[in-house]
């Protein structure tokens, strides 16, 4: 599922694209709260994309396991789209299950690829969206000033779990999902399997900077294509060509003389080194 540095990636590449825009169209029609609305900003809540639509409409978008934009060509045939330019929209598996299309004034078309068809796009005014739950719920944003130490050691006193689990809640931290919490966990040196509560401080402070190191260095680099996610124009991220342990199970740690291992907690794969994280 893409995490924060890959939701964040496809929000700056859509405010630099159709940020402006005014929608003039929509396949299927099912979505036609978009129609006749212009585009005036993009931002991420979490793992959200927020459209802000004019007539006070907010679309909200989850890319759930395999959703993305892209901006391209489609022609529809037997109600089926067919991209109709050259490149990576075409070429790549990956971007060939277009199930919305968004007309643009310009010309542009703005694709939703979703294979697993568990995206989710969801129209609201302004105030229904200031006060959804699953909103209002979510965690502090870990990129964030207001997001300090003080505070993220506060979250893990309070919590009593395993840390990859917390690192995952939303309802605790927005925006961390599993790749880069195992990520996070190895460059603090911190066993996933350890309960919060016995955290030294001196841990829960490497945690804290390597939550902000980890997750800026995989925003420079536009994410992890490890499998669906694509950026706007349907090229991949980055990040998965230099993961530290994550899908490097049995691959010899970039620190010591170990092996990674792999264990499930929370049904979730987990990669880290025993002897780097004891």
């Amino acid at each position: 599922m893409p995490e924060l540095p890959e939701v964040q990636t496809i929000v700056d590449e859509l405010n630099l694209k159709v940020k402006g825009e005014t929608i003039i169209g929509v396949w299927p029609l099912n979505f036609k709260e978009a129609q006749n609305k212009k585009i005036l900003n993009i931002k991420r809540r979490a793992k959200y994309i927020i459209f802000e639509l004019s007539e006070d409409t907010i679309m909200l978008v989850h890319l759930k396991m395999t959703g993305h934009f892209l901006l391209g060509k489609w022609e529809i045939r037997n109600n089926v789209p067919y991209p109709l330019v050259e490149g990576p929209i075409k070429d790549d598996s990956y971007n060939k299950y277009v199930r919305v299309i968004f007309y643009l004034k310009s010309g542009k078309e703005l694709g939703f690829s979703d294979l697993r068809k568990f995206g989710e796009i969801e129209f609201y005014t302004k105030e229904e969206f200031n006060n959804l739950k699953k909103i209002k719920k979510l965690g502090p944003e870990p990129l964030e000033k207001e997001f300090t130490f003080e505070k993220f050691k506060n979250i893990v006193k309070s919590t009593s779990t395993n840390i990859k689990m917390l690192l995952m809640n939303q309802e605790k931290i927005a925006g961390i999902g599993n790749l880069y919490a195992s990520e996070i966990l190895f460059l603090a040196r911190v066993n996933p399997l350890r309960r919060t509560e016995d955290l030294k401080e001196k841990e829960v402070r490497e945690v804290y900077k390597a939550i902000k190191i980890i997750l800026e260095r995989a925003l420079k680099l536009k994410g992890s294509s490890v499998y669906d996610y694509r950026r706007v124009l349907g090229i991949k991220g980055s990040y998965q060509d230099s993961t530290l342990v994550y899908g490097r199970k049995g691959k010899d740690c970039p620190v010591c003389a170990g092996k990674v291992e792999y264990v499930k907690i929370g049904q979730r794969g987990t990669y880290f080194c025993p002897k780097c994280q004891k």
